[in-house]
């Protein structure tokens, strides 16, 4: 071979751009530098100076041309390079035609030899964005180039090529130039490259670890259909750590369908829709792949103008025109149009699985993995451990293969939610040293009475209204009420209700509601005064639709409702009417503040010691006996009795709107 592959290739590649570069005026000085490059000597020799003829510089002209007319052809009789081969291999799977598979040859091998690189930049013009180069290349004249590189061309709708930025250059896309420059044994392997490998589930799952999924089961009977079914499309929505994903493989599992992951952009990979791409490159190889579907998890940033280059009326066809089943996920609902909800074939949502499901998994994975538990460690675990399926047979799986027990399966999560987390640790519940004590409750209600009533009646549907000063243990109340009526508590603060965005409180507000019902569990909102403030008092809209949810909320919840406030007086009064009891809380009496000297601290006082104490609570009592812990004074009842009067000092009405810590 009289030169090598890259030089033959450079010779095809400037033969066929000559009537664009002969327009340069120094043609013949950046091909003179090119014939040195290519250790062409008779050119060089033969190359004019500026001072000769206009005939000799013709000739010269005439000699590049007659020696590229020689060589270039001859880069199409060397073997076919692996990028050669596999970019014929794309053309082949995608129907590209000539025109456009010229186009991908010259970006992902012309741009990236040396050589043609090197003459090229000599004409200091960037060739990629010049509508002539491009005709030329795909040896297409007129308005054709144009309709080749359109977004909605094959070309750059299945992200073969790509922009750079938002100018008119245009270039190989980053997975295009892997699939090219790697060798692939065969067809299957040149799939496997563009498709990537199916997920499958890593433990085995059955329709009775997703009980609690109110429409598993026609989801699954729809899925057995899904290849039958053009625009076939379900979306799993809710929160995370729902199994919304581990149902997905399930579903596919099932039906007995190839679940192949739509997944993040390749390295350097830029476009904001490129994952939209990699859709659309899926769905068009596995029309022709049979018992194949599609995962296209954490759909959100699908359905945002803002992540995509897409309109509404391209994800509307996309949602109507899939010929290959699509499951989607997403956190957002909330954020979608409804236009798109609309289209799809089925909406599944998922909730926090109560906490009998969540034992009943815990306990067939943990026996299944030969794991020793009892029936209380699973009900621990279980109110523990807010996670999918699959990671609690994952930690039970870890745990068998390492011969470990309960407090492997432990770690095993810990570790694996502390890299969900983002490397950090959630901080572990504070565990209070003293039980909740209800003799130190100051009521206008016997609450040991109300406790044993709700107890015997076993009633679930009233609500209460707690309200008083700070401290004096409302919310531990209500967890106390919540535990002796065997519940789960859903508690909620204001922060994690109200929000900036508008509809965002009353969304917070209704899926509160809606956990607390899956659940079953009592539902307790502190400061209740942010959310129920009198609407006649409001200055925005929103303020009185936030109310107003709430309002609807209370009317038909079926399951204990508990309010607290330290400000009463700032309720609407269409609330305080949907309260079953008002209870009103108050500092501890004489007898009480004697109760709590010996409950926190041991000391049995008389009354007269403990005179002028009158407006202390149990939250008070907690404070100083942390302080006197620190300072070694747990025993003085002097230096005790003063550190209560600062902090009675420190009320400024009769609500206590003090420092406190509550008793939980």
């Amino acid at each position: 071979m009289e030169y090598t592959y890259e030089q033959y290739e450079a010779f095809y590649y400037l033969h066929k751009l000559l009537p664009y570069l002969q327009s340069f005026g120094d043609f013949e000085d950046n091909f003179s530098w090119f014939s040195r490059a290519c250790g062409r000597k008779p050119l060089i020799a033969f190359r004019p100076l500026k001072k000769d003829t206009r005939e000799d510089h013709i000739k010269f002209n005439k000699k590049i041309i007659e020696f590229l007319d020689k060589h270039a052809p001859c880069y199409l009789e060397q073997p076919l390079s692996v990028p050669r081969k596999n970019v014929r291999e794309l053309s082949k799977l995608f129907g590209l035609s000539s025109p456009e598979e010229n186009l991908v040859a010259f970006f992902t091998l012309a741009r990236r030899n040396r050589l043609f690189n090197k003459t090229l930049q000599r004409f200091q013009h960037d060739y990629c964005e010049n509508r002539e180069v491009l005709e030329l290349i795909a040896e297409k004249t007129g308005n054709n180039i144009g309709f080749l590189l359109k977004s909605t061309a094959p070309l750059m709708k299945l992200g073969i090529l790509q922009r750079r930025g938002y100018s008119a250059d245009y270039a190989a896309s980053p997975w295009l130039e892997e699939f090219v420059n790697n060798p692939h044994k065969d067809y299957d392997a040149v799939c496997t490259s563009i498709l990537g490998s199916p997920t499958t589930c890593q433990v085995a799952l059955t329709s009775k670890d997703f009980k609690y999924v109110e429409a598993a089961d026609l989801a699954l009977r729809l899925m057995k259909q899904a290849k039958h079914t053009k625009g076939f499309n379900i979306l799993l929505y809710g929160v995370p750590g729902t199994g919304k994903t581990s149902f997905a493989k399930y579903l596919a599992q099932a039906a007995k369908l190839r679940l192949y992951p739509v997944g993040v952009c390749n390295e350097g990979e830029e476009e904001k829709n490129y994952r939209l791409q990699q859709f659309y490159r899926k769905q068009y190889l596995l029309e022709k792949i049979d018992n194949t579907c599609i995962l296209f998890d954490e759909g959100e940033d699908m359905f945002s103008s803002l992540e995509t280059r897409t309109n509404k009326i391209e994800i509307n066809n996309l949602l109507e025109n899939n010929e290959v089943p699509v499951i989607w996920t997403t956190n957002k609902i909330h954020h979608m149009d409804p236009a798109y909800i609309r289209r799809f074939t089925l909406a599944v949502c998922f909730n926090k699985p109560p906490i009998e499901v969540r034992q009943k998994i815990w306990n067939k994975y943990l026996t299944e993995n030969k794991i020793t538990c009892g029936k209380e460690d699973t009900l621990k675990l279980a109110k523990k451990y807010e996670v999918p399926p699959s990671m609690i047979a994952g930690a039970a799986q870890a745990a068998r293969m390492a011969k470990g027990d309960l407090n492997t399966v432990k770690d095993h999560l810990s570790f694996m939610t502390q890299a969900l987390n983002g490397g950090y640790k959630k901080p572990e519940e504070n565990k209070k040293e003293h039980e909740f004590c209800p003799a130190l409750i100051h009521a206008d209600i016997d609450l040991n009475a109300l406790t044993s009533q709700l107890k015997c009646l076993g009633r679930l549907n009233f609500s209460l209204c707690l309200y008083g000063a700070s401290g004096t243990g409302k919310s531990a109340y209500a967890r106390y009420l919540a535990d002796q009526l065997g519940l789960d508590v859903l508690h909620r603060r204001a922060s994690d209700l109200l929000s900036m965005w508008v509809g965002g409180t009353e969304k917070n507000i209704a899926e509160a509601f809606s956990e607390a019902k899956e659940a079953k569990a009592m539902l307790i909102f502190d400061e209740a005064d942010s959310f129920l403030r009198d609407r006649s008092t409001a200055s925005h809209s929103w303020e009185v639709s936030g109310v107003n949810e709430m309002l609807t909320w209370m009317e038909s919840h079926p399951y204990p409702f508990v309010c607290t406030t330290n400000l009463m007086d700032t309720l609407d009064p269409a609330s305080l009417r949907r309260f079953s009891f008002k209870v009103k809380y108050d500092f501890l009496t004489r007898e009480q503040v004697q109760e709590a000297f010996s409950y926190f601290f041991g000391l049995h006082i008389t009354p007269r010691q403990v005179a002028g104490l009158d407006k202390l609570t149990p939250g008070d009592f907690a404070l100083v006996k942390n302080k006197a812990e620190i300072l070694g004074k747990t025993s003085q009842f002097d230096a005790i009795r003063e550190m209560l009067e600062t902090e009675q000092k420190l009320k400024h009405n009769s609500y206590g709107s003090g420092i406190g810590f509550r008793v939980n």
